[in-house]
């Protein structure tokens, strides 16, 4: 009887439960903006024209345009649970997140991905899940579980599951590696994500021939063209320490590609972040202002990502689909009044009503072993060592080769080259890298459990014993960030949930991440990028050109 209901209120026999008055709406099919009612009936739009509803809202001629998608993020980079989150996002106008559980995968396996589908079915946002390709990522590193190709297929019929995520092993793909095509071959009829820096020619052919659709890796104006050439779809990303919108506008405005082959993403943003910026929203606006026409930055905020994972009724405003709209104040700066998702106006909890009640035992993680000084210790000679220099803005790093300096045969950082540890996390195997870094001087340490895609422990420092310090610091609150100076430990984040996860309100994890960025400034770390979300690349061997592992320096 539900669609006899519809076709009732779309033929105007029977009143919509609510009707949206008096609106411009933007058609995605045919770039328009065009007047009139919008009809809502059990969270989907029955109809667009002049209609009458048990309750109706005169919205004054503004505009309205489709619920925005996040085509590729990581939610648990944001510190806070799915649930969580989405209170953070559907105020910017996102509503639908299209996530790869990766992170919390690498630590907790298929326990942590069953908490993150729990978790969508109570979330206020669609969520659709890419199930994760690469746990573990490579075989350069140490993680805390292993999945297989029959553990995916045992969660691929879950109703929020989409597809397969990200394949970062790019090396497994080109050498054939079977386990990889187990899973290539699993999910050969369910949209694929890929994750390629800087493949290009035959090898690039080959990625894509796997079946793999997108890529959110692209940072340059020859890959934007290169992949478009193979027929991929490309994720503009924007987030807290990979921004590559700009190079990519450009290179979409200068070539006058198709828009339709483009979608924005976060892949990883921190709250503060969000609650400054916005979400999507934010690469909306920014679009628009580097000469994107709005019409096509909305369409890349809805329509094309949805059409690129077969989302047929999401991402438009038109009779069927669902009623996920973002009524804007103004159109072109991208100013939200308001948001309904499946026809509800969203209205945001109270301060301290999001928090998670849960027992955080099942999900201690962070167990290095015995923590001793020597575990720290890098030996130097007057032979170049590899250095990591840190990008600003970028996930790449670069090698350098330096003297460094030393003191009866071991590094002493200085303010030129401080010293950087990975310690494995979870199995107290004691598998410890160190090497240097420079562009990320820091008086003190700096700790963290969130280092992708294993997050086994990082540290960095100017001395050995604010170092084991921090260290210590995180095994005792089982996972966070951390900040510690002259043996004192300044401030500490703590995440119990995986090492990535706090169950507190998002409000304050926020209040705590910005207090330790002012803390941060102070014990000298550069203000030209997050010191969390910058350290928490260092250790991810699949993105150029020099990373630290638990198992040591890495060139991917």
């Amino acid at each position: 009887m539900v669609m006899q209901t519809m076709r009732m209120v779309a033929l105007g026999e029977r009143p919509a439960e609510l009707v949206l008055k008096n609106v411009r709406y933007l058609n995605v099919f045919t770039k328009e903006l065009l007047c009139g009612d919008i009809a809502i009936q059990n969270g989907v739009v029955a109809g667009i024209g002049t209609y009458d509803g048990t309750s109706s809202l005169d919205l004054k001629r503004r505009v309205v345009v489709p619920g925005f998608i996040d085509a590729h993020l990581h939610i648990e980079s944001s510190m806070v649970t799915p649930v969580q989150f989405c209170h953070e996002v559907l105020p910017w106008g996102t509503t639908t997140l299209i996530a790869d559980p990766h992170e919390v995968a690498n630590v907790g396996g298929l326990q942590a991905i069953r908490f993150f589908l729990s978790q969508a079915a109570q979330a206020i946002c669609n969520i659709r899940y890419m199930l994760p390709s690469c746990v573990p990522a490579t075989k350069l590193d140490d993680n805390g579980a292993t999945i297989s190709a029959a553990d995916l297929l045992s969660l691929s019929g879950h109703e929020h599951v989409l597809g397969l995520g990200e394949v970062m092993d790019y090396r497994g793909v080109l050498d054939g590696d079977v386990d990889v095509y187990q899973k290539l071959e699993a999910f050969q009829s369910r949209p694929i994500d890929g994750h390629a820096p800087m493949l290009s020619g035959r090898e690039l052919q080959a990625y894509r021939l796997s079946g793999i659709v997108t890529d959110h890796e692209t940072s340059t104006e020859d890959e934007v063209l290169d992949r478009l050439r193979c027929g991929m779809f490309i994720h503009i990303r924007e987030g807290s320490a990979a921004k590559n919108l700009e190079t990519i506008v450009a290179a979409i405005l200068k070539h006058r590609l198709p828009f339709d082959r483009f979608g924005f993403c976060t892949d990883d943003k921190h709250v503060s972040d969000i609650r400054r910026e916005g979400h999507i929203s934010y690469h909306i606006k920014k679009a628009i202002q580097m000469g994107i026409p709005p019409e096509e930055a909305y369409c890349m905020a809805s329509r094309y990502p949805a059409g690129c994972y077969g989302l047929s009724r999401l991402g438009a405003i038109a009779p069927g689909c669902q009623a996920d709209l973002v009524v804007l104040d103004d159109y072109e700066a991208v100013q939200i009044h308001s948001v309904y998702r499946k026809g509800k106006l969203y209205t945001p909890p109270g301060r301290t009503e999001n928090r998670l009640s849960m027992d955080i035992g099942p999900f201690r993680s962070v167990n290095p072993g015995v923590l001793t000084p020597a575990r720290l210790k890098l030996t130097a000679d007057h032979t170049p060592q590899p250095v990591i220099r840190v990008v600003p803005g970028q996930l790449v790093t670069k090698c350098e080769q330096a003297v460094l300096p030393q003191k009866n045969g071991e590094f002493t950082p200085n303010d030129q080259y401080q010293k950087i540890a990975v310690l494995e996390r979870h199995r107290a195997t004691g598998r410890t890298g160190v090497c240097a870094i420079t562009g990320f001087s820091v008086r003190g340490a700096i700790g963290s459990t969130v280092a992708h895609d294993s997050h086994n422990l990082i540290v960095i420092g100017d001395n050995d014993a604010d170092m084991l310090r921090a260290a210590e610091e995180l095994v005792r609150v089982q996972g966070g960030y951390t900040l510690v100076r002259d043996g004192r430990v300044l401030a500490t984040l703590e995440l119990p949930i995986y090492g990535l996860i706090t169950g507190a309100p998002p409000c304050e994890a926020q209040d705590k991440v910005d207090e330790m960025l002012e803390i941060a400034r102070s014990m000298g770390i550069p203000s030209a990028f997050d010191p969390f979300a910058t350290m928490s690349f260092l250790s991810l061997p699949v993105i150029p050109e020099i990373k630290l592992t638990s198992r040591g320096v890495v060139f991917p």
